[in-house]
């Protein structure tokens, strides 16, 4: 029983984790408020040297999250 408990709490304990630290999931995310002061992604020549979105979008493609 106790054993049990204890898988139980490790499990619950992981998932707050995994929730915490989750990658972002969707594609508008990367573009809200990116380190590189990018106003506009997309259509600005300043966005497409952001590191910060080429690797969240490169993530969730990775993901699956987009194609």
């Amino acid at each position: 029983m106790v054993r049990d408990l204890m898988l139980c709490l490790q499990e619950v304990a992981l998932e707050f984790v995994r929730k915490k630290y989750r990658v972002t999931q969707q594609v508008a995310e990367c573009f809200e408020n990116p380190p590189c002061g990018c106003i506009n992604p997309g259509k600005e020549l300043q966005c497409e040297d952001c590191s910060h979105l080429e690797s969240c979008l490169s993530n969730l493609k990775a993901q699956g999250f987009y194609n």
